[in-house]
């Protein structure tokens, strides 16, 4: 069954006091003070759903993650009705974006937005001896994993950005970029600091908290950052300490992964939450994911966006299981033998002559509004056993034994490959197809202008441009290169 950290409602309450409007980190008056709102644990607890929510905006996770990480890759092209439906996805997956797009700077200001309320948060209940000491203190290492996973994306997308840990006065809403090496270290600093005060997975209540920030979301984040900074030693310690904790398994069906059922399972590290609670309403006013209608194909009622591609298609090795879970192709039967069965046909504008399935859900369980309740796998245990092989490839040392685990799951013999990172890089790709992680995987390694140079790739495209109207309000924002 689905559970919500809180319901919408108190959700929606709470935005009148975190909010931030669409300028550079501009923050509205509070309509109460500080000392009245944070009276108490319940008024932290509706603020820390606020400084959560922007994670599962439509503008943020629902789109801009598969369509920089899929369609921006060799994975998927974009799909939709031409290639003028969605252009700004378009003009991603041919470098040829600009610094108006909208993709871009959705990535931009809804991660400042989720910045500027967990640092709300922070400073809101810091001292504040209306709120108890167990509560306060775990509220702000939540509040710590969030600033730091909305910096994370941003430091992913745009390489250095300015650091905000405090709520800025209207003097200081000109910070010039940081560093990517002092993006990475308060990155670093957040998650170290929130660890010790997070519970465990098995620890956390069923009812009302599933979905929230854990010790193991926190160490596994930690751990996804020094992959990022090839920190190999710092990784592989972080993974076999996630591995050790016995917190977390590979669920033995790799089908079962993209169900409703599988929502917060086993493998689930950190989830990003969707539920169906029947509002109508569009973008932020409907707690659903969209990822769905995009996703499924258009001559079975969806929008028919990221199709996979015939070399992902070629990826997967004779008898991989995980292909005819992640790629559908003309005349595929889902959900047989059940009142959900459906056949999928290929419609005449896809681009490739395949869907994505991983993230479409039976007709008995879709959601309102085109938006579905299934949750997006941010982080799962497969990729924790990944990173740790990743890690000790790099050092020399086991990598056969967590990435074979991975293998062994879906019923694959032992890798016969003896170069490390190739054997790395094939598993990531096809165990995490179309889960949006193949750009930053190709790129981060040094492999961008290799596989993706085709498309138009260069070095200097590796980082996106920072939006047009956040460099006129910040005239101290140095601009990337991406297009010289």
């Amino acid at each position: 069954m689905k559970r919500k950290i809180l319901n919408i409602l108190t959700i929606v309450a709470v935005m009148a006091f975190t909010q931030s409007c669409s300028e550079y980190l501009d923050t509205p008056a509070p309509t109460l003070s500080d000392a009245v709102f944070f009276s108490n644990d319940d008024a932290a607890i509706n603020a820390l759903a606020g400084a959560y929510d922007p994670i599962a905006w439509y503008g943020d996770m629902q789109v801009d993650d598969w369509a920089i990480g899929d369609v921006t890759s060799d994975d998927a092209e974009k799909g939709g009705e031409n290639e003028g439906d969605q252009a700004d996805i378009q003009a991603l997956a041919t470098f040829t974006a600009n610094a108006e797009n909208g993709v871009i700077l959705g990535r931009w200001q809804i991660r400042y937005i989720g910045i500027n309320r967990a640092n709300k948060l922070i400073e809101g209940i810091t001292d504040n001896e209306n709120i108890s000491e167990p509560l306060r203190t775990r509220v702000i290492a939540e509040a710590k994993f969030l600033r730091a996973f909305y910096m994370f994306e941003l430091v992913k997308v745009f390489g250095g950005v300015p650091i905000v840990t405090k709520i800025l006065a209207p003097s200081e809403y000109t910070l010039p970029r940081n560093t990517e090496e002092e993006c990475w270290a308060q990155i670093e600093q957040d998650l170290k600091e929130a660890i010790p005060d997070l519970p465990k997975k098995s620890e956390v209540a069923a009812e009302g908290e599933l979905g929230r920030a854990t010790w193991g979301a926190a160490k596994a984040l930690l751990t996804k950052a020094y992959i990022f900074e090839e920190k190999w030693e710092e990784a592989e310690s972080a993974a076999k300490e996630i591995v050790a904790s016995s917190e977390y398994e590979l669920d033995p069906d790799y089908g079962h992964i993209f169900t409703l059922d599988a929502d917060n399972g086993v493998e689930s590290v950190f989830d990003i939450q969707y539920g169906d609670f029947g509002i109508a309403g569009w973008d932020r006013d409907n707690e659903g994911t969209t990822v769905c209608i995009f996703t499924r194909g258009r001559d079975n009622g969806g929008w028919g966006f990221v199709c996979p591609t015939q070399d992902l298609y070629d990826a997967f090795e004779a008898g991989d299981p995980r292909r005819e879970f992640t790629i559908i192709k003309e005349g595929d039967v889902l959900w047989e033998g059940t009142p959900d069965e459906e056949e999928f046909y290929i419609d005449a504008q896809n681009p490739t002559g395949y869907n994505s399935r991983k993230h479409i859900l039976p007709a008995s369980q879709q959601g309102e509004m085109s938006e579905d309740p299934l949750n997006w796998h941010y982080i799962r245990y497969a990729e924790v056993l990944l990173w740790q092989a990743e890690a000790a490839a790099h050092l020399g040392h086991d990598w056969q034994t967590p990435l074979n685990k991975v293998r062994a799951r879906v019923g694959l013999a032992p890798t016969t490959e003896t170069d490390g990172l190739k054997a790395v890089y094939h598993e990531r790709r096809v165990e995490l197809a179309c889960e949006a992680h193949r750009y930053w995987d190709v790129v981060r390694t040094g492999r961008g202008e290799d596989i993706l140079g085709k498309f138009g790739y260069t070095e200097n495209k590796k980082y996106f441009l920072i939006p047009q109207i956040e460099m006129n309000l910040n005239p101290n924002l140095e601009q990337n290169p991406y297009n010289q």
